[in-house]
């Protein structure tokens, strides 16, 4: 059973199920909204991610799968979603912006991905977002084409770093297109486009 979206809400009628089996519910064909949901961070530090999730927060979430993670996948295969709805307790333990489309509050929402075969790099599936996909925001992070395991000494350059994308599902998509880079001293540096 699909998630029903419409632009301002959210509508299942199966929603007087157990939580577990409506977060096991498909919204798309690859992806879950427990997936979307879930963070190991969280999990370690005891927060209830889905005590947060309201339907608005699902509705935010099902139009960015809709609009871009799906495309993705059918596109580039399996994807690891790093991180995507962040309830206010994890948004504030990760010192995230009070506004991050991550906490799907207001009209947008977002996700942290990478494709899971090697062979796609972190940069060429930024650059088929940005050419394909309708989308707010797209950054390239900490993504370093000349880096080097410190563990193996093999270069992992081309899988460095991930891709944040967000989307907003009332209104425009702004297409924005960034880098983000970490200083000698670890703050996070924006950048306009994908490479210098």
């Amino acid at each position: 059973m699909l998630w029903m979206v419409t632009t301002a809400t959210v509508t299942n009628p199966s929603w007087t199920l157990s939580k577990d089996k409506w977060l096991a519910m498909r919204i798309s064909q690859n992806f879950s909204l427990q997936e979307l949901v879930y963070s190991p961070t969280a999990l370690h530090a005891g927060i209830d991610q889905e005590d947060h999730l309201d339907t608005n927060a699902v509705a935010r979430i099902t139009a960015l799968v809709l609009a871009v993670l799906q495309p993705v996948r059918d596109q580039f295969g399996p994807t690891k979603v790093n991180s995507c709805f962040r309830s206010k307790p994890l948004n504030d333990l990760v010192n995230g912006s009070s506004n991050s489309a991550h906490c799907c509050q207001g009209t947008k929402s977002a996700a942290d991905i990478e494709i899971y075969s090697e062979q796609v790099s972190n940069l060429q599936l930024a650059e088929w977002i940005r050419d394909n996909l309708n989308f707010d925001q797209l950054i390239l992070e900490n993504y370093n084409p000349d880096k080097v395991s410190k563990i193996t000494g093999e270069p992992e350059g081309p899988n460095s770093g991930w891709v944040h994308v967000s989307y907003s599902s009332v209104g425009d998509n702004r297409k924005e297109v960034l880098r983000m880079v970490k200083d000698k001293k670890g703050k996070a540096k924006y950048y306009p486009g994908l490479t210098e």
